[in-house]
């Protein structure tokens, strides 16, 4: 039976030449292996992992700790890991007690034959693997049988009910509810403009943030509400710093009291309690919330790391970052670890402008804290976006208000150079709509070009 999993094995022996032989076997068959030289590494090697392991292979003599303690301590942690013990003399008494106490699945003598442990091993994966399967399958039965039980209480009364109404009713809904749902995302991208226009130190970084999230998200090709939703979310990713002091804003943390220092890092859930009695924002608010965790669980205010954080959250921490170095021109010394270092290598590449040089840093601080700050998978989405955003939007034109025709589509949302937000993506112009934006123009020049679609 073929595998179907990527395998990670973690391979104990105080021997260090052992350890490099069963690396080199291992290797070929395309396994992920980790090493301890001690039962104490071992353990420390299990403690410390970011994925589970399928598969531990131990040595049974290793000072301090036999391989028959370690593999019972290593059960405690990994408890549906394989775990195979290693013998090179006949102790019955290890042998017992590491299958009673750390319940080996079997053990191997040395010296052993390459092909046959090869063969053991392989076995006890394709066992791992059915009893994954068979936890995965018990989950989903346990669930769709409870949902056939809720159905089944109410089943007779709710299908009399129901086939009455969805006919009749279903279109008009579903019209009804896009058009609530678009006008809630216009509302909040036009208080969006409000809040910018209040807080000038922010003004643009919303909006840049919710333009590259989107383009992300739409790279992922995620359902249109869960787009809008990530796009939203950058848009207002920072509302809960409204009414901050200007040190605040200007991250001046060296003027900062405990108190500062202690308003600013509760920033994400004063912008979740804004938004979270808003129908459909719950996950908005989740989004705005976890935008400064980071990938390897060190950031706040939750601590939560790897894919426990929301993807939107993911997306947005990437975009926030980039866009507070080359935008605002923070971080270079103070905002973000690493950032001087970049800058410095960008400088001594030659990049002749401020704004080059920021771009680059910016880049580097990315590609450096993949995996630890930040989702390596979004960060070279992000690079891609940078790198080809011409050609994600090839169907695009770039046209001045004079150049509108009727029926044209906006693909992307619409501010003044104010940063007053004016029509939505996805608005098909009609006269009116070319009417009051050229009458806007006058009095608040459109300085950007906008960019549109043929409908």
């Amino acid at each position: 039976m073929a595998l179907k999993y990527k395998h990670t094995l973690l391979l104990v022996d105080d021997e260090e030449s052992i350890i490099k032989s069963l690396q080199r076997i291992f290797r070929k068959e395309g396994y992920e292996t980790y090493t301890a030289l001690s039962g104490q590494e071992g353990l420390k090697r299990l403690k410390e992992a970011e994925k589970p392991f399928s598969l531990i292979v131990s040595d049974q003599r290793m000072p301090e700790m036999t391989g028959a303690q370690f593999l019972e301590k290593a059960k405690k942690i990994f408890p549906h890991a394989i775990r195979i013990l290693l013998t090179g003399y006949s102790d019955m008494d290890a042998i017992v007690g590491a299958v009673n106490k750390g319940e080996i699945h079997r053990y191997l003598t040395k010296p052993w034959n390459d092909d046959d442990l090869l063969l053991q091993v392989r076995q006890a994966l394709e066992q791992y693997e059915l009893v994954v399967e068979n936890r995965r399958l018990l989950a989903l039965t346990k669930k769709q049988n409870k949902e056939l039980s809720e159905l089944n209480k109410h089943l007779e009364e709710k299908v009399a009910e129901r086939t009455r109404e969805i006919g009749e009713k279903n279109k008009e809904l579903s019209r009804l509810n896009r058009e609530l749902e678009s006008s809630l995302y216009n509302s909040l991208r036009a208080f969006a403009s409000l809040v910018e226009m209040h807080t000038p130190a922010l003004a643009g970084h919303g909006r840049r943030v919710g333009v590259f999230s989107r383009q992300i998200a739409m790279l992922l090709d995620l359902p249109e509400d869960e787009v809008t939703q990530i796009e939203i979310a950058g848009l207002l990713h920072d509302i809960g710093k409204f009414g901050f002091r200007q040190k605040l804003l200007d991250y001046e943390e060296d003027r900062w009291t405990m108190a500062d220092n202690e308003l600013f890092h509760k920033h994400p859930e004063r912008g979740q309690a804004t938004v979270q009695f808003i129908d459909k924002l719950e996950n908005v608010g989740l989004m705005i919330r976890s935008h400064h965790e980071e990938y390897n669980g060190q950031g706040y205010p939750d601590q939560l790391a790897g894919e426990e954080i929301p993807l939107g959250a993911r997306i947005i921490a990437v975009v926030d970052a980039y866009d507070k170095i080359v935008n605002l021109k923070l971080g270079v010394d103070r905002s973000f670890e690493g950032v001087a270092r970049a800058s410095k290598v960008a400088q001594a590449q030659d990049y002749s402008t401020e704004d080059e040089v920021l771009q680059r840093a910016a880049i580097l601080h990315l590609k450096q804290d993949d995996f630890t700050r930040y989702d390596a998978s979004v960060v070279k989405l992000f690079l891609r976006v940078l790198k080809a955003t011409g050609i994600l939007y090839a169907m695009e034109k770039e046209l001045s208000v004079e150049n509108l025709r009727e029926g044209m589509v906006l693909s992307r949302s619409l501010y003044s150079s104010s940063g007053q937000f004016l029509l939505s993506h996805n608005t098909t112009l009609t006269k009116n709509h070319i009417s009051k934006l050229t009458a806007l123009h006058e009095s608040d020049p459109i300085t950007e070009n906008i960019y549109v679609v043929e409908n």
